[in-house]
């Protein structure tokens, strides 16, 4: 796989995923322009979220089916058209149905993962998967930078607006750089669907690492909207580029998944997810003496996103290594549960905040990671089924 070519699908989706995250930071700018709720906000966060799932579950299989060279330009237009509408909103509803819009159609960086597996060798299909990986989760930590940098310079409207024109700018790069590709087999769109939870269901292992993986995404989530509530209450009510700002704290986790992909080529997976479930559950619990220092808040997102890394990487590369003839419906599972579960987490912070506040959360997201921890043990060690890992 040509380097430039890694290049531009790291940064295609990494914008294409940062899409998701956008709004977050701006949730305090909203309760002013449109007069929004606590929980109104948070169900804007959960919509976007909800449509990714719906967009990865019901689109993304067409990977397996039709021209991916075609496929991911369109993506990245209508993830463009949608931001632009999203800026240009006027209400609550009117912003809520553009950013559900938004999840269902900014998928295109689930579509290069699985393509750059396919595209690398043996040899480098960690090491390249990683760079991309990595490069959503940058994505989707810097976009809180971004969307809250740019609304306290030009305002919220003309934040998303420019970012919806990156994504149309990415869309001409994408068209001509993706290489030939072999013509997919015909299929039924309806059959097309179901395989993968039959393969899935046919494989325990591989649908026990898809649940676990979930639980990482549901602490995920829980952990970046509460930091949004956290910072806009007394006594911080920080602006959007304070609460931004953050994203570039957990960005510095990000460089966990350049390390995990060659460990993983050499086959250090066990290794790296217990290690990284461990990493993420001590972290949670240094966060909960926020009150105490702000540092424990940096502590806390920098090792935890280190750790996540381990655990992304490690799962997405197994599973799509494991159903090579279906890579595109076996990622469109994968995400579908992740984003559900991160939808979830969403809605859980909201409904929660008032109750448990910012510990409370934290150490709910670290009794999870404990769970997830046994679980991925049951997984990975009770099975019969062969495993590659160490």
């Amino acid at each position: 796989m040509k380097k430039s070519l890694l290049n531009l699908f790291t940064v295609a989706s990494g914008v294409a995923v940062g899409n998701l995250y956008l709004i977050q930071p701006l949730l305090g700018e909203l309760t002013k322009d449109l007069h929004t709720t606590t929980s109104q906000n948070g169900w804007l966060v959960t919509a976007v979220q909800l449509g990714y799932a719906v967009g990865i579950a019901l689109v993304l299989p067409l990977g397996d089916l039709v021209d991916r060279r075609k496929m991911a330009p369109i993506l990245l237009t209508f993830a463009g058209l949608s931001l632009v509408a999203a800026g240009l909103s006027t209400s609550y509803w009117m912003l809520l149905a553009a950013l559900a819009a938004l999840g269902l159609s900014t998928i295109s960086g689930q579509l290069l993962v699985p393509l750059t597996n396919e595209l690398s060798n043996d040899e480098t299909r960690g090491k390249n998967s990683a760079k991309v990986v990595s490069g959503m989760i940058l994505g989707i930590l810097l976009a809180r930078t971004v969307s809250g940098g740019l609304t306290d310079l030009v305002g919220w409207h003309f934040a998303l607006v420019t970012v919806g024109g990156i994504n149309l700018v990415l869309m001409f790069l994408m068209r001509n750089a993706i290489p030939e590709l072999p013509a997919r087999p015909s299929q039924n769109y309806f059959s097309l669907l179901s395989g993968a939870p039959r393969l899935l269901w046919s494989n325990p292992r591989g649908f026990g690492l898809m649940l676990v993986s979930a639980c990482g995404l549901f602490v995920f989530s829980v952990v970046w909207t509460s930091i949004t509530f956290y910072f806009t209450d007394a006594p911080y009510h920080w602006t959007s580029a304070q609460i931004g700002l953050w994203g570039l704290v957990g960005a510095a986790g990000a460089f966990g998944a350049r390390v995990v992909g060659p460990l993983l080529d050499k086959g250090y997976s066990r290794i790296i997810s217990a290690s990284a479930w461990i990493i993420a559950a001590v972290s949670l619990a240094i966060g909960t003496l926020a009150d105490q220092s702000i540092w424990f808040v940096v502590i806390m997102l920098v090792v935890m996103d280190f750790g996540a890394q381990g655990i992304g990487v490690v799962n997405q590369t197994r599973l799509l290594t494991t159903f090579a003839e279906a890579r595109s419906r076996i990622n469109a599972t994968y995400v579908t549960t992740n984003f559900i579960a991160a939808a979830i987490g969403s809605a859980v912070t909201s409904l929660l905040w008032p109750t448990l506040g910012w510990s409370g959360l934290m150490w709910l997201s670290s009794v999870v990671c404990i769970a997830a921890l046994a679980g991925w043990f049951a997984v990975a060690y009770r099975t019969n089924l062969r495993s590659d890992g160490k």
